[in-house]
């Protein structure tokens, strides 16, 4: 697990590295008088595209994403997300324990388009509190 890992890493910064480094180099020898603007707007742009991006496309090459089953932590969750005006659209679980023993939860999401990851550990933990 460790080495598929560490090689979907490398042919992952293979793939993104080279484009973003390229952007940077031609920011920096265009940019003149305004570079730390030009490179700011870049990387912000290149921020909000990443956190896009990653939980769609990237985080599923490394943990499988299923949606949590209906039942009573579901409902408290959902619940919850209702009464905070959470614009809760999807519940993931996250199979976490195949690399960690750690219960943990994220958020994820713009706008009205929030989701909620809970490691498979932490759904475990839940079911037998």
């Amino acid at each position: 697990l460790f080495f598929r890992d560490m090689i979907k890493g490398i042919f992952l910064s293979i793939i993104i590295g080279p484009p973003i480094v390229v952007a940077i180099i031609v920011i920096v020898q265009k940019g003149g008088p305004y570079l730390a603007i030009y490179l700011w707007a870049f990387m912000f742009g290149l921020s909000l595209a990443m956190l896009t991006i990653y939980p769609i496309l990237i985080a599923p090459l490394f943990n499988k994403f299923t949606p949590l089953p209906d039942g009573p932590l579901r409902e408290k969750i959902e619940k919850l997300a209702s009464s905070l005006k959470f614009p809760l659209k999807k519940l993931f679980v996250v199979d976490g324990s195949t690399r960690s023993s750690h219960s943990n939860a994220y958020m994820y999401g713009f706008f009205k388009n929030k989701r909620i990851v809970l490691y498979d550990t932490l759904v475990q933990q839940c079911k037998n509190d």
